[in-house]
Formats: structure tokens, C-alpha cells, sequence
């Protein structure tokens, strides 16, 4: 579903900027209105344990009329025993944010007092959270090359990330209904923006949840949202007469211990199940994106899908070193032939890969006067179904394929002349009849040494004879 971004409230220089990522640390730039007396307290999570390393933020409460606001905020953590401490308050009545991404739990007080009992201990609940992906439209003649970072934010709150143009988001927030802002990341970009004569309205987006109301554990995932200075941004958003076909896109998430591990994952689609359209002596894997901090992805829906399915596979690392790899399920043509919008084709965890080692024996039938017991002549392609991993070898000698990912696998075995495969497609022969499939179980961070595989060169139709 798509949702309309509306125009903010203009709203002054002097009180918002977007924050820059030295700002969204926590660096306050009214210290010298902060109050003297320190704010200490105690975190706790749903099940009772201390939360340690949590984020606390505090900032100053902003009034209704600064809707438009990005707070700027201090930052410090949870210690081991739960306890934080800042060494003043920013106002007498503040407002303060937890944030236990380990725990995925949160806690907003939006007015208290440095001696406030609520400080004692503050019990987090779990989070609720905005997904999303927003694009840049750009004007054909840009004012300002804006690039690519912007930020994402709950105005008068002290909750906002970071995001590039193209990549999806996930955000923790408190329960309720909200309203969300979307704006330019370095704040030199805006005030070159403002010079160029461009209206604050133009520059900072809120869009409203309205009558939606995210609840705790649950997802709020709306958009795609598109940020622009053109008047006419709203028409991109309010179903376009002709749907820009990037709006089209398939999404999916990697398991990930921490936000270090979830971030740079390789990501690609695999519409060639069979490895038929690969050429030389190996496939390969190409990345066509990768995952950002929270293991999140997002691609276009693939142009052509060439069989009832296609698969996604992902790489922790690179074609010179990989450490793990993991598939996806297996996404049926029907599923994106009609899509509007995105599917997210779910989770899928990472483990170290493993390979095959094998020999090809070739068998005869004695029966059909076109096979050749020349093994030389004899090639094949062996690969793991709805991967990226097929290697083409001769029947004679043994083949290798180095990295696959681990687990249950459907190993396909066929000709490897593209002409025998070509003339059997163009003859609409049963895959069957032309393609060996046997389930094996790939150990992990291990090679399989297997060597019961034979292979009988196909019978060609006859008007291929």
C-alpha cells in the first residue's frame, strides 16, 4: 500500500536543522542552558533482567507548534547493572527515549523531571517498528545536487535514522499513532536549498499515520515514500496514472546476531534455476545489492522469470573470500506476475557453505546408436537447484564446486552441450526426461565427497537425428 507524503509545516531556521550524524550521536548545542543537577536511573527489559548498552536519549520538549522538529539530543548508555547517568539535564522538564536494539525493546517518557520517581526504573516493552524504502526524485534541472542521504524522523521526538535514497529502513518506535518526517541529511544541503529561494514546505515531508495505530511487537511498514522539492511530489505518491516500475520491487531479510553482521550481506536473484544459460566452465554469483544494518533488501522484481520460480541467495563476503551463504524460499511466478507494490519473500538465515567434490560415470545405452562411450565427448553441468553454483566438466574427469550453500539441495545433473539442451527445450522435451535431480544434504563448512553419480547421454528427437 502506498501512502501520500504530506507538506510539513514550515517551520524556522533557527530552531531545525536534519541532523548530521555527529548530531544524532548526541551532540547538544545549547550546553549553556542545561540544567546543573544530574539525571540517573535504571533500565530494565519486560523479563525482569538489567539492559545493558541500552541507548538513553534526552532532549528538550517541544511544543506543537515545533511539529516540524528534529531534536538534537545527548546520548549515553546503560552501564552493566542497567544504570545510566548524564551529568545534567538539558531543561527542568525533559523528554527521554531507551533503546535496547539487543532486546528490541524501548521506552519514551515525553515530559519528566530530573528527580522524577518514573527515573528509578524504567521498564522497556517491545518496540514497534517503521519499515520502509525512500526514493529521490529528482527535477530534471536540480537547483542543488542533493546526493543520496537523508534522514528519517519523528518530529519533536528524540528518535530519527539515517537512510540513503534506494535503501530500506527499519526504525524502533514507541507504540501508538504517529507522524513521520523525511529531509535532506546534511544540513549544508538544506541551507543551500533555502538559498536557492526553495520554501521549507519543499524541503521537510511529514507524512501522518493518520488513523493507523502500530502496536508493540508489530510492524508498520508503509510506503515506498518518494522525497522531491517539485510542487507535484504528491502525484507520485496517489497512484500515478502509469506506476513508476521501480515501485515494483521483491524484499527480504538475513538472521543476524548484531547490526555489524547484518550490514554488506550480498544479495542475488536467481531466475535461472536450472544453470541452463550460463556459459564457460562455471556460474557465477553476482551481486545485484546488498543488506543494510538491520540485514533488510530490496530489489526490483526480476524482468523475466523463466520457470514456475526463482530463488534469492546470499554471501556474506566476496568471490575471494566467503565465509557464509543462505537461501531464500522458493518465490513463485504467479506471486510477483500482478505486483504492485513490493513482497517481502520473508527471512533467511546464513551458514558457513559447503562444496562437492564428485566424479560423473558414464553409461551407455547400448540401445540408442547416437551416444558416444567417448567420455571426452561427453560433457555435463552439475549444480545445485536455484543457486548461482554450476560447473560444466567432462564425464572423464573429476569436478569440484567450491562454495554452496549448506544444507538439503536438489543437485541437478544434464548435458553440458548448450546444443543437445537447446534442441530438447525447442523439442519440448519433459525436463525429466533430460535432467537427473537427487536430494542431498550439503555439511556445513565441509565439502561432500560423492561419488555414486552416472549420467546417459540423452536420446535427441528424432527429427533432431
Amino acid at each position: 500500500m502506498k501512502y501520500a507524503l504530506t507538506v510539513a509545516l514550515a517551520c524556522s531556521a533557527l530552531f531545525f536543522a536534519c541532523s548530521d550524524s555527529e548530531k544524532l550521536s548526541g551532540t547538544a548545542t545549547d550546553t549553556e542552558n542545561m540544567m546543573t543537577a544530574s539525571v540517573t536511573g535504571t533500565v530494565k527489559r519486560s523479563d525482569g533482567t538489567l539492559a545493558t548498552a541500552a541507548a538513553v536519549r534526552m532532549s528538550k520538549v517541544y511544543s506543537t507548534k515545533d511539529v516540524a522538529v528534529v531534536p538534537e539530543y545527548i546520548e549515553v548508555r546503560t552501564d552493566t547493572a542497567g544504570v545510566f547517568a548524564f551529568d545534567s539535564a538539558v531543561a527542568d522538564t525533559f523528554q527521554l527515549a531507551v533503546i535496547d536494539e539487543d532486546a528490541e525493546e524501548i521506552s519514551y517518557l515525553p515530559r519528566v523531571q530530573h528527580d522524577s520517581k518514573d527515573l528509578d526504573t524504567i521498564n522497556l516493552e517491545k518496540a514497534a517498528f517503521f519499515e520502509s524504502v525512500m526514493y529521490y526524485a529528482e527535477p530534471d534541472s536540480p537547483a542543488v545536487a542533493v546526493g543520496s542521504h537523508f534522514t528519517v524522523y519523528m518530529p519533536g521526538m528524540p528518535f530519527s535514522q539515517s537512510v540513503f535514497a534506494g535503501d530500506s529502513f527499519r526504525m524502533m518506535i514507541p507504540a501508538g499513532t504517529w507522524w513521520f518526517g523525511f529531509c535532506p541529511g546534511d544540513p549544508q544541503i538544506v541551507a543551500k536549498l533555502q538559498d536557492k529561494g526553495i520554501a521549507d514546505s519543499l524541503i521537510y515531508r511529514l507524512w501522518d499515520m493518520d488513523s493507523i495505530e502500530v502496536k508493540a511487537g508489530d510492524t508498520l511498514d508503509a510506503g515506498p515514500f518518494i522525497w522531491s522539492t517539485t510542487a507535484d511530489v504528491d502525484s507520485l505518491m496517489n497512484e500515478p496514472a502509469e506506476e513508476p516500475e521501480d515501485l515494483r520491487r521483491i524484499s527480504g531479510s538475513v538472521e543476524c546476531s548484531s547490526a555489524k553482521s547484518c550490514a554488506g550481506i550480498e544479495v542475488m536473484a536467481v531466475t535461472d534455476i536450472y544453470g541452463f544459460e550460463f556459459e564457460g566452465d562455471s556460474s557465477d554469483f553476482v551481486a545485484q545489492t546488498v543488506t543494510d544494518s538491520t540485514g533488510r533488501w530490496w530489489l526490483p522484481v526480476p524482468d523475466t522469470v523463466a520457470y514456475d520460480s526463482f530463488r534469492v541467495e546470499y554471501r556474506l563476503g566476496d568471490s575471494v573470500k566467503t565465509s557464509k551463504m543462505g537461501l531464500s524460499r522458493y518465490v513463485k511466478a504467479s506471486e510477483v506476475e500482478k505486483l504492485k507494490d513490493t513482497l517481502d519473500i520473508g527471512k533467511a538465515s546464513l551458514l558457513p557453505q559447503s562444496g562437492l567434490i564428485s566424479t560423473i560415470a558414464l553409461v551407455i545405452d547400448q540401445r540408442d546408436s547416437t551416444q558416444s562411450s567417448n567420455c571426452m565427448v561427453n560433457s555435463v553441468v552439475v549444480g545445485a537447484k536455484g543457486t548461482a553454483h554450476f560447473v560444466r566438466a567432462v564425464t572423464c574427469n573429476s569436478l569440484k564446486i567450491k562454495e554452496i550453500p549448506a544444507g538439503k539441495q536438489e543437485l541437478l545433473l544434464y548435458s553440458g552441450d548448450t546444443k543437445v539442451i537447446s534442441t530438447l527445450q525447442e523439442a519440448e522435451t519433459p525436463l525429466d526426461e533430460y535432467v537427473v535431480s537427487t536430494f542431498v544434504n550439503l555439511p556445513t563448512g565441509d565439502d561432500l565427497e560423492w561419488q555414486g553419480m552416472t549420467y546417459t547421454p540423452p536420446t535427441l528427437p528424432k527429427s533432431a537425428k
